[in-house]
């Protein structure tokens, strides 16, 4: 009887020691595992995206590349800041060409300095949101623009010398079935200088160079030459002065009595 009870507790001990390995076994096997994961963590597939041209000028049709983009639809979004002088009282910027490609945007203006702020939109009319001032800032707002090139004004009241501008755009874009998407931006809108591109979870600093320009001197013909009293000069269809007999135009109009004259703008200034 007694040998049965010391058989029974070494079976019982033996049990126990087996379930102590087991446990001890998988605790050695799932170490190294552990350690791999410490050592070298699983890192997410992140998105990524590139912009050409790399040194964008202002004007430049912008384009932007996207991979690795989950879902159907990434988050464009293009910030800049300007600031802008108060005369009398009163601040304004305007905005001219800004492209919006669909619905699904949100166009957002914040004035720091500012007493209120309007953001008019010109559609068939001048459509206008108004923000009034808290703690020295207002912000904006529009949602859902319809498709179209506009121009954009912001203005208001201000009792400082300048106001900040914080403009944000933000356009939903499309992404393809292997996570791929492509956007393009209009830069005319945007001053030179430095402006963020955000892309999903990656942000950039981008710099726009400011764009060629006509020279800021031109220098007449002797032909050309005639009492500025009398002489009404245009540039890209702008009058400058005189309703008198003799007219100038540039780029190619006519030029005194009724003789067609083309002109090219540069050195030397050529006639003929």
């Amino acid at each position: 009887m007694l040998s049965d009870g010391v058989a029974l507790l070494r079976f019982i001990f033996t049990f126990v020691q087996m379930l102590k390995n087991r446990k001890m076994l998988k605790f050695l096997f799932w170490l190294p595992v552990f350690l791999c994961l410490i050592a070298f963590p699983v890192t997410a597939a992140t998105n990524n995206w590139e912009l050409t041209p790399e040194n964008p000028v202002v004007g430049d049709i912008i384009e932007i590349k996207g991979t690795d983009f989950t879902g159907e639809t990434a988050e464009v979004q293009v910030t800049f800041e300007k600031d802008v002088p108060v005369s009398d009282g009163r601040y304004e910027y305007l905005l001219e060409g800004v492209t919006i490609p669909d619905f699904n945007n949100r166009f957002t203006v914040k004035a720091t300095g500012a007493d209120d702020l309007n953001l008019r939109v010109k559609m068939l009319l001048w459509v206008t949101k108004t923000g009034e001032a808290k703690d020295g800032a207002t912000t904006v707002s529009q949602s859902n623009v319809p498709p179209g090139t506009y121009k954009i004004k912001i203005d208001g009241k201000a009792s400082t010398s300048n106001v900040k501008i914080k403009i944000t755009g933000l356009q939903q874009v499309k992404v393809d079935s292997d996570g791929s998407f492509s956007y393009e931006y209009d830069s005319q809108s945007i001053p030179a200088g430095n402006f963020e591109v955000k892309v999903g979870d990656v942000e950039k600093q981008i710099k726009l160079k400011p764009g060629e320009s006509l020279p800021s001197e031109i220098v007449p013909s002797s032909e050309q030459k005639t009492d500025p009293e009398k002489e009404e000069t245009k540039i890209n269809g702008t009058e400058t002065n005189g309703t008198e007999t003799n007219e100038t135009k540039i780029n190619g109009t006519e030029t005194g009595e009724g003789k067609k004259k083309i002109c090219r703008v540069g050195k030397p200034h050529i006639c003929r």
